[in-house]
C-alpha cells in the first residue's frame, strides 16, 4: 500500500508540473493560431457541454477552470504512467535514471498520451484542443507535457541528492 501512495504521489507532482506545461503552451499557441488563451481549456469541457465548449473563447469558471480541472486530472493520470515506467527502468537496471532515461520516459509518455488522446477514445472524450491549436501547435503541447514530467523527475532526483 505504501509503495502506491508513494507513486500516486510522486505522479500528482509530475502530473501536475506537465499539465500545468501543457495548458501554458497551449494558451501561448492558441494565440499564435489565432484564437484566445482560453479557448483551448475551454474546448476540454466538450465531454460535459458539446454544444458550447469549442466555441467559448473568454475566461469562465464554468468552461475554464472547469477545463484547467479536467485537464491537470488527465495529465497527473499520465504521471501514474509516467513514475511506473521510470520506476520499472530503475529496478531494471538497479539504479537511479539519469538524463537521458528521464527524457526518454517522458517523451514515450508524451507519445501514448497523445496516440490514446486522438486516436484510441471517441471524440468525445479527446482533449479538444485540436479545434483550436494547429498540428504544430499540438505537437508543443504535448512536447510541453513530457517536458513537465522531465522536469519534475530531475528535481526530484537532484533534490535528493
Amino acid at each position: 500500500m505504501n509503495h502506491l501512495v508513494n507513486l500516486i504521489c510522486r505522479a500528482t507532482v509530475s502530473g501536475t508540473a506537465a499539465g500545468g506545461a501543457a495548458a501554458v503552451t497551449a494558451g501561448a499557441r492558441a494565440r499564435a493560431d489565432g484564437s484566445t488563451p482560453y479557448a483551448p481549456l475551454n474546448a476540454v469541457t466538450h465531454c460535459l457541454w458539446p454544444r458550447r465548449a469549442f466555441s467559448e473563447t473568454g475566461p469562465s469558471a464554468r468552461f475554464t477552470l472547469t477545463g484547467l480541472a479536467i485537464h491537470q486530472a488527465s495529465a497527473i493520470f499520465w504521471g501514474v504512467l509516467f513514475e511506473g515506467l521510470l520506476e520499472r527502468w530503475q529496478c531494471r537496471v538497479r539504479r537511479r535514471a539519469g538524463v537521458a532515461e528521464i527524457a526518454a520516459t517522458a517523451a514515450t509518455t508524451a507519445a501514448i498520451a497523445y496516440t490514446v488522446d486522438y486516436h484510441a477514445v471517441p471524440s468525445r472524450l479527446t482533449p479538444g484542443f485540436e479545434a483550436h491549436l494547429s498540428k504544430r501547435s499540438m505537437f508543443y503541447v504535448y512536447a510541453a507535457l513530457a517536458a513537465g514530467f522531465a522536469a519534475a523527475a530531475l528535481y526530484r532526483s537532484n533534490d535528493s541528492d
